[in-house]
């Protein structure tokens, strides 16, 4: 394998700390959400890992698209992030992505978008047997861009 990219984040303060990059440049502090018994006020790491999912995911559709010269005019991702307490009292998360497509697609050619970018996309490899991933392509909405 050939490496592609490394970085280094630095946190401190747990869920309602803050986090930042070795550099300094992005710095970002959060908070415990509501309904985990928190003051809500700021992202928490769920959101975060929701959206940097989801733009990966984007990514490897609009990647496999444009390799095989398919007619995605646009495309945007919802990422529906839910956690969970198990039995042990361990958390569990479940994922449900759904791409919204435009362009002259059927519903095959979309379904089968989202699962070859599910085989390339790096995040959808790290939590493969550790999350639940739902997937679902919605064709031809006037938004996707």
């Amino acid at each position: 394998m050939d490496l592609v990219y490394t970085t280094t984040m630095l946190t401190q303060g747990g869920r309602s700390g803050q986090i930042q990059n070795e550099e300094g440049s992005f710095k970002l502090k959060l908070a415990v959400p509501k309904e985990m018994k928190g003051s809500g006020d700021g992202p928490n790491p769920e959101q975060l890992f929701a959206g940097a999912f989801a733009a990966c995911f984007e990514h490897s559709v609009r990647h496999i698209a444009k390799t095989d010269k398919l007619p995605l005019r646009g495309c945007y991702i919802e990422a529906v992030l839910s956690m969970y307490v198990n039995f042990e009292g361990a958390y569990r998360m479940a994922l449900t992505l759904t791409a919204f497509m435009a362009g002259p697609l059927d519903q095959s050619t979309a379904d089968s978008l989202m699962e070859r970018a599910k085989g390339i996309c790096p995040y959808a490899d790290a939590t493969k047997t550790n999350m639940t991933l739902n997937l679902k392509a919605v064709l031809d909405t006037p938004e996707a861009a």
